[in-house]
């Protein structure tokens, strides 16, 4: 059962999601911010992370760069999800991230939600054999 991080101030939009995700079979858990987001992300190692841009303590931009920098989550696809006025070329400026894979709007259907979660999901790179 893969794992996914959720990112977000907002309750509403994570409990959407979280119910969605719940019904599709992943175990989700859930951050309020950058900050705690990407603490979570160090102790639980999701197998994907959905993030907001924009919330209180640390945004979603500085959140990314802290987990690429470090080398237990640095391979985590993260999906940068926004409802603030979604503007491709804030996407382009995500995306050249290496762990950015997705910049969406949030006003994007679960179901097609779902498509590119699963997409991601089978197309990351293999941890090492220890």
């Amino acid at each position: 059962m893969a794992v996914i991080l959720v990112i977000d101030d907002s309750a509403d939009f994570k409990g959407v999601v979280f119910d969605y995700l719940l019904m599709m079979g992943y175990k989700v858990l859930n951050a309020d911010n950058g900050r705690e987001g990407v603490k979570k992300a160090f102790e639980a190692k999701p197998d994907l992370i959905l993030m907001d841009v924009m919330m209180p303590d640390m945004g979603g931009f500085e959140a990314l760069k802290e987990l690429r920098a470090e080398e237990e989550t640095r391979n985590i696809p993260v999906f940068i999800i926004t409802g603030s006025s979604f503007d491709t070329k804030m996407g382009d400026l995500f995306k050249q991230e290496s762990n950015c894979r997705e910049f969406l709007d949030k006003t994007l259907s679960l179901a097609e939600l779902n498509e590119k979660i699963q997409a991601a999901l089978e197309n990351r790179p293999k941890p090492p054999v220890k």
